[in-house]
């Protein structure tokens, strides 16, 4: 029988190792005007580490969103244009083979505060891009894949006839989101200046959308962000789905900034196309139970529903309650404040479904803009707006606990506005 020496048993020990090591890029806009692409590396059971591969300076001066398309390793890259009058839209190649690297493929110049945006798939491989302007419009360009080029194909610009109750922040309309729904039939806007929910219709042979009639939320709460969730289907709970099909009852969940709530929604689809009927099923604290104390200054940013489809995530801003956690510099030993992320679970109620409050967990620093979840939901991408950093979590796809340290984190990014991860999503 043959043994191998020591010096090649090391070898392929190390070999071994190198194989089990993972890499995932991610890109980070920021309001300094770049997007960087992070490397982030894990082997085994070491730990994470974040590294940057690149800068673009293609979509300054204000970066405030991306759009990734992983299939067909496209990029959208929204400026806000903050103090020029103007904002941006740049399409980018990925550059798999100069890992870091973004190559420009369109640079327009359109209407002001674009701030979100999303992609409908259209018949016959077409795509539209819909891009909500917190200047009072949504716009929508067709995209052609391939390429990454776009044109613009419609605008609607909304008014309102009066200020909301938060004058200072509803003198006009702003819308703040666009979101597709799951038969992928309409687009929802939340504004934050009229107090609603504004639908539009999407014909997917040729793209074009329509307005149906809005839905009213209330008054002075400011609706930020929302996310749909069908419901896991049972005995009790189960339903007909619109299409006849037996399914999970749709739900959407609304973060509303101002009031800093967390609205869910039991959606039912109109006859013919008509839109959608929102009906209010419960309401909390975005960043706790419903009989919390009102944390004064907490403005909600961003919300996500975990892959599981049991639990949902809400980033919260201002919401300090954790005030000393450990430095994510592993050489500085001054612990920092931290703002928030809350977890939700999706749970059966006598109304059909609820978001129950379930834990609280710090958001690695200061005003979580945004975040987003890998693609089996095991580590959250927190974007840091005022301390310029990226802090990365694990998470508990079991329980959806979130970790209490950050595992590894990038600073020096300037005031960051959004954060995707370069990986297929969904099954």
């Amino acid at each position: 029988m043959h043994f191998p020496n020591f010096a090649t048993w090391v070898l392929a020990g190390l070999a071994a190792s190198v194989t089990t090591a993972s890499a995932t890029r991610l890109y980070v806009s920021s309001y300094a005007g770049t997007i960087t692409t992070l490397n982030l590396t894990h082997a085994g059971s070491a730990s994470y580490h974040l590294a940057q591969l690149g800068t673009n300076n293609a979509c300054a001066p204000n970066a405030s969103w991306l759009q990734i398309d992983v299939k067909h390793r496209n990029l959208f890259c929204l400026d806000e244009g903050i103090f020029v009058g103007n904002g941006t839209l740049s399409s980018f190649k990925i550059k798999d083979d100069k890992p870091g690297s973004l190559s420009l493929v369109h640079h327009a110049t359109i209407p002001n505060a674009p701030v979100h945006s999303t992609i409908i798939n259209g018949k016959n491989g077409t795509q539209l891009l819909a891009v909500a302007h917190y200047a009072w419009a949504l716009i929508t360009w067709k995209l052609d894949p391939v390429t990454a080029a776009f044109a613009q194909q419609q605008s609607f610009n909304f008014t309102q006839p009066k200020p909301g109750p938060n004058a200072a922040r509803q003198a006009a309309p702003h819308p703040h989101q666009v979101r597709v729904d799951p038969q992928s039939k309409y687009l929802v806007v939340p504004d934050l200046g009229s107090d609603l929910i504004r639908v539009f219709y999407v014909d997917r042979n040729n793209l074009t959308v329509s307005e149906r009639p809005s839905i009213s939320v209330t008054p002075g709460s400011g609706p930020r962000h929302g996310v749909f969730h069908i419901s896991r289907p049972s005995r009790s709970f189960g339903t007909a789905g619109p299409s006849g099909s037996k399914r999970g009852e749709v739900y959407y969940y609304l973060v509303s900034e101002l009031s800093s709530t967390l609205t869910g929604y039991k959606v039912t689809y109109l006859p013919n196309d008509g839109g959608l009927q929102m009906t209010p099923v419960s309401t909390s604290h975005a960043y706790g139970p419903s009989n919390a104390t009102v944390f004064s200054g907490n403005a909600p940013s961003e919300i996500i529903v975990a892959p599981s489809g049991d639990q949902l995530i809400v980033s919260n801003r201002n919401a300090t309650f954790f005030e000393h956690i450990k430095n994510p510099d592993a050489n500085n030993s001054t612990q920092i404040a931290s703002d928030t992320l809350a977890t939700f679970s999706l749970s059966k109620s006598p109304m059909g479904e609820a978001a129950e409050f379930a834990d609280l967990t710090p958001a690695g620093g200061s005003f979580p803009r945004h975040f987003s979840l890998n693609r089996d939901g095991s580590l959250v991408a927190v974007g840091l707006q005022n301390s310029g950093r990226v802090a990365i979590y694990e998470r508990c796809t079991k329980t959806g606990k979130i970790g209490k340290d950050v595992v590894a984190d990038f600073e020096g990014l300037g005031a960051v506005t959004s954060i995707v991860w370069d990986e297929p999503q969904g099954p």
